[in-house]
């Protein structure tokens, strides 16, 4: 499962425009976040990986959706 959100050039280039022209205007009051596409560090990519081979996961999973279906389509 792909957790990475990319955007596309044209967007980028759009939300950072607006982000500058806030930023200039004092409408932007805090330092803008990470970027969203930053990548897990391969010790959190071991440690997901052990998780989802132990089964772990999907009994979470199984349990989080247990009360409400439409959970496990989200």
């Amino acid at each position: 499962m792909a957790n990475q959100l990319k955007l596309s050039p044209e967007l980028s280039e759009a939300v950072e425009r607006a982000r500058a022209a806030a930023e200039q205007s004092g409408e932007l009051l805090v330092p803008p976040y990470a970027p969203p596409a930053l990548p897990l560090p391969p010790e959190a990519k071991a440690a997901l990986a052990d998780w989802v081979a132990s089964g772990d996961y999907d009994r979470v999973v199984a349990e989080l959706t247990a009360d409400d279906p439409d959970l496990a389509t989200q």
